[in-house]
């Protein structure tokens, strides 16, 4: 039996939850339920859990102020939120799961699943990561979690030059010359990072604009030459779109 606790303050969303539990997954015993931080608190540490499902929005606190009591404690978590997509995608960034309200019996299931399928410690590395991007002023220094071969590396958004598709998965290549093969395609990446200073390119490459030292003439639309020396193709399809960007964010001026 896995040993979970709920932390839900909306009353309908908790007795959905148990409800849901209860009737498919009985491999999964609830110890308790609480609608606020302080008991959470209290709960997690005396009860130790190996697994918590916690909403984010808990007035007047939040689930980050539980995360930051319990950090001793050693559980996995799978965070309920009706968050947008885009704060959502702060969990997938740090490599932890979440299941967006409302949320049924299928994404319930995919959460357990890949709970069940987790490496020792996943979720500990990923708050810790998630927590630290929280007290971050600049966003370019936040922390992406990279699954690869037998885990999950950790790097700084502001680290990465570019990235190149390599079928199924996707090189990144990092300051230091650094290279880390990540186990996604790059369509995943770019979805990752859409909301950074990044621009695709080339169907193979995806570059951070931050590390781009030279535009110059080449290939079908031109090549860009980065940081620590890398090189990679402006398709010519995409040359104008990736002008435009250059121009709307002021690194280029029309004549």
């Amino acid at each position: 039996m896995v040993k979970t606790i709920i932390v839900e303050n909306e009353k309908q969303h908790m007795d959905y939850l148990t409800g849901l539990i209860s009737k498919h997954f009985p491999e999964l015993e609830i110890l308790a339920c609480y609608d606020n931080v302080p008991e959470g608190i209290s709960g997690i540490i005396s009860l130790r859990p190996q697994l918590v499902f916690l909403d984010i929005e808990l007035p007047p606190y939040t689930g980050f102020d539980l995360l930051e009591k319990t950090r001793d404690i050693a559980y996995e978590v799978i965070f309920t939120t009706s968050w947008n997509k885009y704060a959502a995608k702060a969990f997938r960034f740090c490599a932890l799961d979440f299941i967006e309200k409302p949320y049924g019996y299928d994404e319930l299931k995919e959460a357990l699943t890949k709970y069940k399928n987790v490496t020792n410690g996943t979720s500990k590395r990923g708050i810790d990561a998630l927590l630290h991007n929280i007290k971050q002023v600049d966003f370019s220094m936040q922390k992406i979690g990279l699954p690869v071969l037998g885990g999950i590396d950790f790097i700084a958004v502001s680290e990465i030059i570019l990235c190149q598709s390599d079928d199924n998965c996707t090189d990144f290549y990092l300051l230091g010359k650094r290279k880390i093969t990540a186990t996604k395609t790059l369509k995943w990446v770019v979805e990752l990072l859409k909301e950074h200073n990044f621009f695709r390119i080339h169907d193979s490459y995806f570059i951070n604009l931050n590390h781009i030292i030279k535009y110059k003439r080449g290939g079908e639309g031109g090549v860009v030459e980065m940081a620590e020396g890398f090189e990679a193709d402006v398709s010519r399809r995409r040359k104008d779109d990736f002008l435009k960007s250059l121009t709307d964010l002021r690194m280029i001026h029309k004549k």
